[in-house]
């Protein structure tokens, strides 16, 4: 069962689900809730030498410091809102700008808003799914198409989430987060994403 706009509202107000900062009115759709683009951007390090295997995770290529972060200031020395540049093909993560806490009942579904898909902009290339138990900034993996693009962190909503209710909920030690696998939860950066 997909929730409606009504049945998230309640489950926002009662905090089940959780949004830190608090959404505001427009990020509100039907059966979803839009999020706003973060302030984090990070994206590889152009190298040919290095060979790397991802079966353990991307602890590897973490250690072998192929990324570079980026975080952008809320505004400029002039106050205006800084801006990244999304060149033609580049590919980078990004973070959104809400800290998102799921409950035990319910897991959602990350997906790119139309409108920037149709400017060539694809926003989350997998791994869709929001677990139950899942809490943490959601990281985007976008991949841009023949513009370039300026995106503002805060007001650019470049993805939407819609939530599913579970048949059952589930039990502590079944939830996203209780294996030491589960490596996302908490982050915040796309960088961590390693327990040692």
């Amino acid at each position: 069962m997909i929730l409606s706009q009504p049945e998230l509202r309640e489950a926002v107000a009662k905090e089940e689900i959780k949004f830190d900062p608090p959404l505001e009115e427009e990020q509100w759709g039907p059966a979803s809730i839009d999020l706003r683009l973060g302030h984090k951007f990070t994206k590889w390090i152009t190298t040919t030498s290095a060979r790397f295997s991802l079966d353990k995770g991307l602890k590897e290529i973490s250690d072998l410091g192929l990324w570079s972060e980026t975080e952008l200031n809320p505004r400029d020395k002039h106050g205006k809102p800084e801006t990244y540049q999304l060149d033609p093909d580049e590919f980078v993560l990004a973070q959104v700008y809400e800290t998102i806490c799921m409950p035990n009942n319910l897991m959602a579904l990350v997906e790119g808003r139309s409108g920037y898909a149709r400017t060539g902009i694809s926003i989350h290339q997998t791994a869709p799914w929001i677990q139950p138990g899942w809490s943490g900034k959601i990281t985007l993996e976008l991949k841009n198409g023949p513009l370039k693009i300026s995106l503002t962190p805060v007001k650019d909503k470049l993805c939407q989430l819609t939530f599913f209710k579970l048949t059952s909920a589930l039990s502590d030690k079944l939830l996203y987060g209780s294996r030491p696998s589960d490596s996302f939860q908490g982050q915040e950066s796309p960088l961590a994403l390693v327990k040692n």
